[in-house]
């Protein structure tokens, strides 16, 4: 990538970080469930930009080789009634 520092939006707004804590259940025994945790400016992928949205019952995280082209990366979703706290840190 072309950026030293991938652009962090959230609802296409530009922000600091967005750091978002969620719950998913164990593969093999169900009733355990564990706290994971998403940052996106710690997140390890190659990527120009990262768009974070709360849409319907999930939260679509989309991450853009080119933002301008709409060259999408991949998109992950976190179920809404997983996710515990979303902390979006604005620019100063």
């Amino acid at each position: 990538m072309s950026r030293d520092k991938k652009v962090v939006k959230f609802h296409g707004n530009e922000v600091e970080d967005v750091t978002i804590l969620y719950s998913i259940r164990h593969k093999t025994k169900p009733i355990v469930m564990r706290m994971e945790e998403f940052n996106a400016l710690k997140d390890a992928r190659s990527c120009e930009s990262i768009n974070i949205q709360v849409v319907a019952d999930f939260v679509i995280i989309t991450f853009y080789k080119q933002e301008s082209t709409n060259s999408i990366i991949s998109r992950e979703l976190i179920p809404l009634h997983a996710t515990e706290h979303i902390w979006v840190k604005d620019i100063q």
